[in-house]
């Protein structure tokens, strides 16, 4: 590894790049003009960025391709960007598109773990503490909350939306919204409880452990629409805590819901 200020001879970096300090840069690597690199970052061998901005301490893998143009027919070439939280780690061989949206981004958040083989489509949005694991896929516009666990080779349709701290099993194939805290897989997906896991390793408190697991019967199990499920957990539960995020969650589902 090369310092920033002292880049490798077979590497190219562009003059307009923003490199901060104590930055390492691998050889064979391009680095593009629109690229703000924060301090302590590793760009190892091979990677490729442009259009990307990279909070302090972020690690980009070998033959990674971030900031790339967006796979979206008839898209017009604007300025947008791919933006990535600190701490990130983002593993070799992983491509993350730009927005198709002038001046918008595609996100990774803070402290992601980011594994090899992946792609991020354009205008997701990911939020912080996201495991996303080997050759799992994102379309666009895709959102993942907070502490979201994706497995290996899953695959999720465009403007699909995955609360916080839920978990998705690997090859699954994801096309309508996953709620909050729920364990979902298969092909085509479908809930299989709450990911007790996370509940535990965040020290999420006994009542809204209590109340999430009567909402999950609810849902799934006791055979009410949805419209008829949501009001039967608000009218038992009320709207705090965790409960509330999952209501708010199931009003604002489009594609309808992982049940």
């Amino acid at each position: 590894m090369n310092k920033a200020g002292s880049p490798s001879s077979a590497s190219y970096i562009h003059p307009d790049a923003e490199i901060e300090e104590g930055v390492e840069i691998g050889p064979f690597c391009h680095i593009g003009p629109h690229v703000k690199i924060g301090a302590g970052c590793v760009i190892k061998p091979y990677a490729m960025l442009d259009w990307t901005k990279l909070a302090p301490g972020c690690v980009i893998g070998a033959k990674s391709v971030i900031g790339g143009d967006p796979q979206f027919l008839n898209w017009k070439n604007v300025e947008s960007w791919v933006e990535v939280g600190e701490g990130t780690l983002i593993n070799e061989l992983t491509v993350v598109h730009r927005s198709i949206h002038k001046g918008q981004s595609t996100i990774i958040g803070a402290n992601c773990f980011i594994m090899s083989q992946t792609h991020i489509g354009h205008d997701c949005v990911l939020g912080d503490e996201v495991t996303f694991s080997s050759l799992a896929g994102l379309s666009g516009h895709v959102r993942l909350g907070n502490r979201v666990v994706v497995g290996g080779g899953a695959v999720m349709h465009q403007f699909v939306r995955v609360g916080d701290m839920a978990m998705v099993g690997g090859a699954s194939r994801i096309v309508q919204d996953v709620l909050p805290c729920f364990t979902v897989t298969g092909n085509p997906a479908q809930a299989h409880g709450l990911n007790t896991y996370a509940l535990r390793k965040f020290k999420i408190g006994a009542e809204d452990r209590t109340n999430l697991k009567r909402a999950y019967k609810i849902l799934v199990r006791s055979g009410l629409a949805i419209p008829s499920a949501a009001q039967k957990i608000e009218e038992e539960m009320g709207r705090d805590g965790l409960i509330g995020d999952l209501l708010e969650h199931i009003a604002k589902s489009e594609r309808g819901l992982t049940l």
